[in-house]
């Protein structure tokens, strides 16, 4: 059975994080206020999410603990009195004194450190795979925020035409050329798209909502308009380097170090099958003869229940081997759940340039066209209230296309086990902290 080993992470940047942390004031100051692109809110994600400053400081006590641990256990100091002796006169004071130091089987205090360093490393793992979390659940509520912004946009284009028509037909009812029916339907139409706008506007609201709980802001705080973000293109040679590296995520590196970390228990175990010593000197004033008061000597305890151990070494290695098959579990998982966002990605952005090649410029061109033959009296109006309809669904379709593709690469950015755009880029990405390098 194979087992994979988990390199220590760099730690220079728990310090630089727990200086942060400790800093009075710190985090409210730099939360006030949001970034203007939507990389700058996933950086300040990073670094005001309380659930990530949880997670940091978790990792913090795991760093103490392992600076703790592979050290000797305390001395032990033992003082004992013969009280019948004080204040006899024949007799000297009578007393015991005693100094041990146990001393584990060679090896035992490195196999704690190492334990300490696994522990360290899982809970990296899981502090990265929140990271990507929590960048993938903002993009895709700044992506549904902005998916809201622009339907609601159309939503008051449309409006604004309904009322231009509306004006149109209200004239042509007065001058005995137009029907009821056709002014009674456009208000209709009009109202329909009121009613819309109101449901939008409060979706917008909550969507607002959500991002401001995620960068821990005021509830007052104003978003920004992130319409001008670009999505950058991704790559046959960047999925390729992705897919290659799969063994790099977050959710591998946890299985990695929980692997390594029953390995070690396993050695641990098996240091426990040999004695451990204790070093002993004790001075007995209660000897009449004086060279042999002072004595020093050795302890061992008598490792006698190997059966005990042999089952606990057992259930690691059935631990060993359950964790060897979710990994490779996750690896399929990983695999098709980056192709498939890779799929889903690319559709949308097929799908995006078709409506803003072809089918918003033929909406539009059709329904100028029939304003203009509803207005000369070649069409009628149910020829133009078709055409209305068409261009804003066609719209909405396309804001939903462009909504798409960015959540799409969203779910596309956190299956490569990514956080931010610009990781993409990096071919020897580090997966180790919280900090964009």
């Amino acid at each position: 059975m194979q087992h994979y080993f988990s390199v220590p992470f760099s730690r220079w940047w728990l310090l630089l994080a727990g200086l942060v942390i400790s800093l009075p004031g710190w985090a409210d100051v730099a939360c006030e206020a949001p970034a203007t692109t939507t990389e700058g809110l996933v950086q300040q994600a990073l670094t005001c999410n309380p659930a990530q400053q949880a997670f940091l400081a978790r990792q913090q006590a795991a760093q103490h603990r392992s600076d703790a641990s592979g050290r000797l256990g305390d001395p032990r100091l033992s003082v004992s009195v013969a009280p019948n002796t004080f204040g006899n006169d024949q007799l000297d004071d009578g007393y015991i004194v005693e100094l041990s130091q146990p001393l584990p089987w060679p090896g035992t205090l490195n196999l704690d450190r190492q334990l300490a360093e696994d522990r360290i490393a899982g809970i990296q793992a899981m502090t990265r795979h929140h990271q990507v979390e929590l960048a993938r659940q903002l993009r895709l509520a700044l992506a549904r925020r902005d998916y809201r912004r622009q339907r609601l946009a159309i939503n008051r284009e449309n409006q604004r035409l309904w009322q231009l028509l509306i004006n149109t037909l209200e004239d042509r009812y007065a001058s005995g050329t137009a029907s009821r029916s056709a002014l009674l339907q456009a208000q209709h139409e009009q109202h329909l798209l009121m009613e819309n706008a109101i449901q939008l506007q409060a979706a917008l609201d909550r969507d607002n909502s959500h991002i401001r709980q995620a960068l821990n802001l005021p509830t007052t705080t104003v978003l920004p308009d992130l319409s001008r973000d670009t999505i950058p293109a991704i790559t046959d040679s960047q999925l390729s380097q992705r897919l290659s590296v799969l063994e790099q995520q977050p959710q591998i590196r946890a299985l990695q170090a929980e692997q390594s970390q029953k390995q070690h228990e396993l050695e641990r175990i098996k240091k426990q099958r040999y004695p451990n010593f204790s070093l002993m000197t004790r001075y007995n004033s209660l000897w009449m003869n004086e060279d042999q008061r002072w004595v020093v000597g050795v302890g061992i305890n008598l490792p006698l229940d190997q059966g005990g151990r042999s089952r606990q070494e057992a259930a690691l290695r059935a631990d060993q081997q359950a964790l060897d098959w979710e990994q490779r579990d996750r690896l399929l998982a990983l695999r098709e759940q980056l192709a498939q966002a890779a799929s889903h990605y690319r559709e949308a952005g097929k799908r995006l340039r078709l409506y803003a090649n072809e089918l918003l410029p033929l909406a539009r061109e059709n329904l100028a066209t029939s304003r203009d033959a509803f207005r000369s009296g070649k069409a009628d109006f149910q020829r133009m209230l078709t055409a209305q309809r068409q261009l804003l669904t066609t719209q909405e379709q396309q804001a939903q296309a462009y909504y798409q593709q960015r959540s799409g690469f969203a779910q596309l950015t956190a299956a490569a086990g990514l956080v931010f755009v610009s990781d993409w880029q990096s071919t020897n990405h580090n997966e180790n902290g919280g900090h964009h390098e």
